[in-house]
């Protein structure tokens, strides 16, 4: 499998995935996310992560034109980690293989750390914090498991003198805010989840209005991805749960690097209310 090959994997991915199953759509959402991690994974490993079970993984290796998901794991394995030896004959590649396995584990952990440092870096987010430089008030929207990301990313734009509005449903309070954002405001949408319809109305309303719209996403096969200010930030879901500590990282890394650009420059976070009012921040319950 080539890089070309990898794109076009991903591509049929997001293009079918509404006409998968619950079950697909969850493993499509992490084999897209995850194929660098496929290489030293079992089948059994990405079904737990997944949430599905090891026949639907090979299953859906198959439907993808795959003898199996081991010859799906080897051409990931050639394209994305060509270091990794090939492995035992089921392609997985464990700790328990001898010394050679264990350190073509240590170099896929390193891998994915690396990746981590690359979303973390300033390379990655100061467009983003560029984006929020003088924006008032700004939007944070997402509700589900995105809340406790709204919430902090919330708090920690208004320590930073950031004038702030949450919108966390879409309940009519809400969509005031929406409907109202203005020619400075700026959005930032934290979509988690099969469905964050917050954040995906928030993206709308940012776009109607033609301000910048930052989005932090836990899965390349969003619509929301592949715009221009969007990150991906896949949850950590090996152990079997989602986690949302990356999610977090990332937030609290774009808010520090937003701060570091305010001071550097030495501008104010955000332009004088207007009219003399108050930017009102408010948290849906």
């Amino acid at each position: 499998m080539t890089a070309t090959e990898i794109h076009s994997l991903r591509d049929r991915l997001r293009r079918d995935y509404p006409t998968f199953s619950p079950a697909q759509q969850a493993l499509a959402r992490y084999v897209a996310d995850h194929l660098a991690d496929l290489p030293v994974m079992s089948a059994h490993e990405v079904a737990r992560a997944a949430h599905c079970s090891p026949a639907t993984v090979v299953r859906f290796a198959q439907a993808l034109g795959y003898g199996g998901y081991p010859d799906l794991q080897q051409l990931v394995r050639r394209a994305q980690r060509p270091w990794l030896p090939t492995g035992s004959p089921d392609g997985n590649v464990g700790v328990f293989g001898g010394a050679d396995a264990l350190r073509a584990q240590l170099a896929a952990e390193r891998h994915s750390l690396d990746a981590a440092a690359d979303r973390l870096g300033r390379r990655g987010l100061a467009p983003l914090a560029q984006a929020l430089m003088g924006r008032s008030p700004v939007i944070v929207a997402g509700d589900g498991p995105a809340r406790p990301i709204v919430c902090l990313v919330a708090e920690r734009l208004t320590q930073l003198d950031v004038p702030v509005a949450c919108v966390s449903s879409l309940e009519p309070a809400d969509r005031t805010w929406l409907a109202g954002i203005g020619p400075t405001s700026a959005v930032v949408a934290v979509g988690i989840g099969r469905e964050p319809r917050v954040a995906q109305a928030a993206v709308r309303a940012g776009d109607d209005a033609g301000v910048p719209v930052i989005v932090l996403t836990d899965s390349s096969l969003s619509p929301m991805a592949g715009l221009p200010l969007a990150r991906v930030v896949p949850a950590d879901a090996r152990g079997g749960a989602p986690s949302l500590v990356a999610m977090v990282a990332v937030a609290q890394a774009l808010c520090g690097t937003l701060d570091a650009t305010l001071r550097r420059q030495g501008a104010p976070a955000s332009p004088p209310a207007v009219n003399g009012a108050e930017p009102l921040a408010s948290m849906s319950a």
